[in-house]
């Protein structure tokens, strides 16, 4: 299951709510977010550090790692939009990993609004980031392999991770 979609849309809550509900089935789940896997590089980050592939690369590894082990689902989180970054997530999965795309998204104005309302979030307070970032996710969301898209303004997360549940056939 891979959660991508702007910042802000409310990914994290989402996998949060659904990590709830497959944990309430006794299933066994790792979450796991391509921002901390970029986070390892410390400030001031992968991006800035010119290693944004390499964190995408290493949390793809990390991914199928956790795929073969015993875990029943791992729910990725992340900016995961151009074809490359999809590669890197998916080239070392297992040959019968069933995955699921799944797109959050949400308009600008209220993405920006929920970054600067949270104080635990970095640059992706500063309108000009997220503004930039907002614009790399709408220019590459065609290529996004999407099965299920949600809007986290009309949906909120309890819905959209329940709806997500249901596709998979967990109730």
């Amino acid at each position: 299951m891979i959660l991508t979609g702007p910042i802000a849309a409310g990914k994290n809550t989402v996998a949060d709510r659904l990590t709830e509900r497959l944990t309430g089935c006794g299933k066994t789940v790792v979450v796991a977010d391509v921002d901390d896997v970029a986070g390892m590089v410390a400030a001031p980050g992968a991006a800035r550090a010119g290693l944004w592939f390499a964190a995408h690369e290493a949390h793809g590894a990390l991914v199928g790692q956790w795929m073969r082990s015993g875990v029943d689902y791992v729910v990725v989180v992340g900016p995961i939009y151009a074809a490359a970054e999809q590669v890197a997530l998916t080239r070392t999965l297992p040959d019968d990993a069933a995955v699921l795309w799944v797109v959050v998204d949400a308009t600008v104005s209220a993405t920006l609004a929920r970054a600067q309302a949270d104080p635990r979030r970095g640059l992706s307070r500063d309108p000009e980031f997220h503004h930039a970032a907002h614009r790399r996710f709408r220019e590459l969301l065609p290529a996004i392999p999407a099965d299920r898209a949600f809007d986290s303004e009309e949906m909120d997360a309890e819905r959209i991770a329940a709806a997500i549940a249901a596709t998979m056939g967990i109730p």
